[in-house]
């Protein structure tokens, strides 16, 4: 067996545990509680994961530039993939994304 750094990260691995834990968890035509499902999209977002992430925080430091580079037409996924990611993620960021998008239009028909 061979023995991998600690730091090394492995994609497929994440992967294919994520499935297994899956099956394990989620057997067919069952029920689910609150409790469960939150154990599920937990391990769904450990499963995508990567190594280059923003956090909450640093998001909302440039959700302006990134909401008025949308506003504007300009390709944030290639601009900013990282927050553009995170959104994709986070449901507490892209809420405050679409509250400011939402303001900003508003702001326009003025």
């Amino acid at each position: 067996m061979k023995d991998f750094p600690p730091t090394s990260y492995c994609p497929f691995l994440v992967s294919k545990m994520f499935r297994k834990l899956q099956n394990w968890f989620m057997p067919k035509k069952k029920k689910h509680s609150a409790e469960f499902t939150q154990t599920v999209q937990l391990l769904h977002m450990l499963e995508v994961t990567q190594e280059d992430e923003i956090a909450c925080g640093e998001v909302h430091e440039l959700l302006d530039q990134f909401t008025e580079m949308q506003m504007r037409g300009e390709n944030v996924n290639e601009l900013m993939p990282l927050v553009k990611r995170h959104l994709d993620m986070c449901p507490e960021c892209f809420e405050e994304y679409e509250a400011l998008l939402a303001a900003l239009e508003f702001e326009e028909t003025l």
